[in-house]
């Protein structure tokens, strides 16, 4: 025993050194900075800036921690991100900067914007106020406690101020933002500042972070910026009833009359003038975004909570009919002709080496869907290329892609998928390719800021057409051979404008007061796409009756003055497990209550996981409690746990998979997983090893599954035990079979699960029990049971709760028997248990996700049931009644 936990140890050990991979650090002043070797050209960009954004963050928090803080850089996904994530107390920034620039155009530098937001994350989060303060012995992730009921609008709202105060640009300079609130108020119906507090499943998708906004950057500019750390503080020290009192204490003003003075101050800011277009699209929820003529008629993408994405058709009559559904895609990655839609499909490799659980290798390929064969041809593999467009005849494939922080301009071969560079400017990004007829591309460049228009021929030549600016300019479009649209923010809100290609004229042709996102020519009408309060919606107007003015752009930004570039040191990093929290954690142990202490320890990126709990046998005395160390570098994962109480145990987990297929609308996964125990008692030593086979296909899910996407999954293992020797004293065999299906087009499921086990020891009483019930079953030397199960997803309210918000209900009912085998017979346990469950899906304090649950079993042989309540799908709670007992 002692021999298998040194080994235990040694492997632990391997792992943690095998957890440094290649990844290296640089450490500035203030802050330690990991990354993957590949990525050290970027990492020497964030340090150059770092020190002087938390200097900056610092004083407006009133926190300037000791310690210095880790960044962490993820250059393998495809998509853009970042998050603070505590325990430990870290920020991770995703290289790859946004093609959708949701941040706005005006953001010089995307790594120092987000890392701007994210460090304002952790100055705010890690900040040792309230009652956390004097609490720093229980570890250095204890002021965490101080966002259990912290609103998600207070936690995001300073973020999105300090990206737009500290940084250039962000979401508080973006009229692309702004939309979000302006659209709702012009139409009476914005969301309550208790409905802020969460993220739901209606429009806007980020409607904490513009609540946030407008709460926090109303507080700053009346209240001044320091007003701001002063009632986190408050707020700190009793989060029970909200931020009310700390607000009030500060301002006079409750948080929900401050609200009401923010949108009051908003809408006096409001467009006055009437809407030029006609609602074209259906008025009702959903994005319906702007459709391409092709000889099929008008084909666009849209996405409503009902079916999800999907590609339609715009009848003559003014309905939509829904073509074909595309579940996962960007609704700004999808070109469409007469034969086909060409678009780029994200996906992610958990499994890739260097992947880590907070940052997952991913991808975004090109799928060619022909219309006439109902038939995908997948182009490239493990690519990064976003906003393709595809030539009516086909033979011409254009995208942008993912080089870093930037993006370039690529052709694509249509049969081989080869990608050639079109363009390629080291000191910006291009965005939003059209095509004119001759093979000409224009783009939107950004540089620095500032945004310009410019044509690339099929021999590389480049022309700018509209010299770069500070207006941000989006959405470039041809209207005919001669000129192009495109959208620009030019007079604070985003217009419509012309450029014509002969004359280099520049004619702004239509404002709406909920603004101009994409448009095109209709015959006599401009087609365009706005934003509605229940999304991105269709309007056509009437060209007869637009008055159409020449205008001049926005001179542009001037550049940034350059400082001394500065070289910074970097060396190897290793992952250990840090210390994060101990906490006094009383645990049961020998059927009597033990004082104790609960521990965790995790490493910056998250691949190794130590938790324990050490108690003290008060009437054995002796220490007692258990230790679980988890290693999961990427293909595989490692599992520890340790036991040490009267009986002594040692065990070793280890999974990986065999097959991993991702596609478009489900991804396979073929995995083993395998574990080792060893069990010392009275001088006896018990040995189990057990192993599995699992297969699993799970489809992607869609806005209104509340139950999850049709699955399939089966499994099939074995388990062997011995007592004192290397014989075996007792072997299992066990499986399952399972999954659940879509019951016509709606999101309710029909699901089935079997199970089934057969032991040598012909003792099965303990296995397959019924769901809420906790009596022993009969005898055999197999046992099978089948379960039943029907998910009725009851709404997504976007229902306010205390300290949180209500997103979803679902009622599952099940009916659950099981067959015996007894010698040669099959028998049958004459028991039915019917069993009804409502969960709920539950936002709760700074963005805590749980689905509690309460269930109700009634097992028809003896008239005996079981209520229960729980959380996350397991019992925290069972009561069992049994008729005459």
């Amino acid at each position: 025993m002692k021999r298998f936990m040194l080994s235990i140890v040694l492997l632990g050990m391997l792992g943690c050194t095998l957890g440094a991979g290649s990844w290296n650090r640089i450490e500035t002043e203030y802050t330690s900075i990991i990354f993957e070797g590949r990525d050290e050209e970027h990492a020497q960009t964030v340090a150059s800036f770092a020190d002087e954004v938390f200097l900056e963050l610092a004083s407006l928090l009133d926190h300037k921690p000791d310690k210095k803080v880790p960044v962490l850089l993820a250059g393998r996904p495809a998509h853009s991100n970042g998050f603070f994530s505590p325990f430990p107390a870290s920020i991770t920034l995703y290289l790859s900067s946004p093609t959708d620039r949701f941040l706005g155009s005006r953001s010089a530098s995307w790594l120092r914007s987000l890392y701007t937001h994210e460090l304002t994350h952790y100055l705010h989060l890690t900040s040792p106020i309230g009652p956390a303060k004097y609490l720093f012995f229980l570890g250095p992730e204890i002021p965490a406690m101080n966002t259990a009921l912290m609103p998600l609008w207070w936690v995001e709202g300073i973020t999105t101020y300090a990206e737009s105060e500290y940084a250039k640009g962000g979401r508080g300079d973006s009229p692309l933002f702004a939309l979000s609130w302006q659209s709702p108020m012009l139409e009476d119906s914005l969301w309550t500042l208790s409905q802020g507090r969460y993220n739901s499943s209606y429009p806007p998708s980020g409607r904490i972070y513009s609540t946030g906004y407008l709460m926090v950057d109303y507080l700053t500019r009346h209240y001044g910026k320091e007003s701001f750390a002063r009632v986190n503080s408050t707020f700190a020290w009793f989060p029970f009833f909200g931020l009310n009192g700390a607000l009030k204490k500060e301002t006079g003003f409750s948080s929900k009359e401050l609200f009401d003075l923010a949108v009051e101050e908003q809408r006096k800011e409001l467009p006055q003038y009437p809407s030029p277009g006609v609602l074209f699209s259906p008025d009702s929820l959903g994005d319906y975004y702007l459709p391409e003529p092709t000889g099929l008629g008008l084909l666009g993408f849209s996405h409503t909570l009902k079916r999800g994405g999907a590609l339609v058709r715009y009848t003559p009559d003014g309905s939509v009919e829904e073509l074909k559904s595309l579940p996962f895609i960007d609704h700004d990655s999808i070109s469409l002709t007469s034969d086909g839609a060409l678009f780029s499909f994200a996906w992610a490799d958990p499994y890739h080496v260097s992947s880590i659980p907070l940052a997952p290798a991913s991808y975004s390929d090109l799928m060619l869907y022909h219309f006439p064969s109902d038939s995908f041809r997948r182009i490239t593999h493990k690519e990064m290329l976003f906003q393709p467009l595809l030539s009516e005849d086909g033979t011409l494939l254009i995208a942008i892609r993912r080089t870093g922080d930037r993006h370039t301009l690529v052709s694509i071969e249509p049969v081989t998928g080869k990608t050639t560079v079109l363009y390629d400017n080291p000191l910006g990004s291009v965005f939003e390719p059209a095509l004119a007829k001759d093979d000409t591309v224009v783009v939107v460049e950004v540089v620095e800021g500032n945004s310009a228009l410019i044509a690339v021929d099929r021999e590389g030549r480049v022309t700018t057409l509209v010299p770069p600016t500070r207006s941000e300019i989006r959405s470039p479009l041809f209207a005919d051979e001669r000129s192009l649209f495109f959208v620009s923010d030019d007079t604070g809100i985003l217009a419509l404008y012309r450029y014509d290609m002969v004359t280099g004229v520049i004619t702004h042709m239509l404002s709406d007061p909920q603004g101009v996102l994409k448009a095109r020519l209709d015959g006599g009408a401009i087609l365009y796409e706005t934003y509605r309060a229940e999304g991105v919606a269709l309007k056509r107007a009437d060209i007869a009756r637009l008055s159409p003015v020449t205008v001049t752009l926005q001179e542009p930004d001037a550049k940034q003055q350059e400082g001394q570039e500065i070289i910074f040191s970097s060396k190897g990093f290793v992952d250990y497990p840090r210390l994060n929290l101990v906490l006094p954690f009383p645990f049961v142990s020998e059927n009597s209550l033990q004082p104790g202490l609960w521990i965790h320890s995790q490493s910056l990126l998250r691949r190794q996981l130590l938790t324990a709990q050490i108690g003290w046998d008060i009437a054995n005395a002796q220490v007692v409690g258990n230790v679980d160390y988890l290693y999961r570098p990427g293909p595989y994962s490692l599992g520890l746990n340790f036991i040490f109480e009267k009986e002594r145990t040692a065990s070793v987990a280890l999974s990986f998979p065999l097959l991993y297929r991702p596609g478009l609308y489900d991804f396979k996964l073929l995995s083993l997983q395998s574990s080792l125990t060893l069990i010392t008692s009275n001088s006896n030593l018990l040995y189990s090893f057990s192993t599995s086979l699992r297969f699993q296909v799970s489809g992607r899910p869609n806005p209104k599954d509340f139950f999850g996407a049709p699955f399939g999954f089966t499994s099939v293992g074995g388990q062997i035990i011995g007592l004192n020797s290397v014989a075996v004293s007792q072997a299992r065999i066990f499986g399952s079979l399972a999954g659940q299906a879509r019951l016509f087009s709606s999101s309710q499921m029909l699901g089935m699960q079997l199970d089934a086990v057969t032991d040598s020891s012909g003792s099965l009483k303990d296995a397959l029990l019924y769901e809420g019930f906790k009596d022993e079953g009969l005898d055999g030397e197999a046992k099978g049971r089948l379960s039943l199960y029907y998910h009725i997803p009851l709404g997504l309210p976007d229902l306010p709760i205390p300290y949180g918000g209500m997103t979803g209900i679902g009622l599952s009912l099940s009916a659950q028997s099981a067959l015996y085998l007894k010698g040669a017979s099959l028998l049958w346990d004459e028991e039915i248990v019917f069993s009804a469950r409502i969960t709920a899906s539950v936002v709760l304090g700074s963005g805590l996700n749980i689905k509690p649950f309460v269930a109700l079993a009634y097992r028809l042989g003896d008239g005996a049931f079981s209520l229960s309540v729980g959380l996350n799908g397991k019992a925290v709670m069972v009561t069992e009644d049994t008729p005459g007992l």
